[in-house]
């Protein structure tokens, strides 16, 4: 199923940058992120869009399984010229393999 996942971030995802804490050069990795849509009355913190209203401040991270989210000791993703921070990470298994990274981030100040 990892073969399957890698493929899947080869062809579709960004390309983003994971910095740990503490290190200058970051490792470049393949995940899919998404702002985070979502139903509610606070909408301060949203931007129309042709899909509807999305929030700019939290973003969902997919990645693979070579990505530890968990890992960053208080480091950070970036994408383009936005750089995130994880407020969550999940490993996701399929069985006893270990397929992808699931991640809440939140933008950088």
């Amino acid at each position: 199923m990892t073969g399957r996942w890698e493929r899947i971030l080869s062809r579709y995802g960004q390309t983003i940058t994971l910095y740990r804490q503490g290190q200058e050069e970051g490792t470049a990795c393949r995940a899919f992120l998404q702002p985070v849509l979502e139903k509610g009355a606070d909408f301060f913190q949203r931007q129309p869009t042709p899909l509807g209203l999305v929030r700019q401040d939290r973003w969902i991270c997919l990645g693979g399984p070579d990505m530890a989210l968990n890992e960053l000791d208080g480091g950070y993703l970036a994408w383009g010229d936005q750089t995130f921070t994880v407020r969550s990470a999940q490993p996701v298994y399929l069985g006893e393999e270990l397929v992808y990274w699931w991640g809440l981030l939140a933008v950088r100040d």
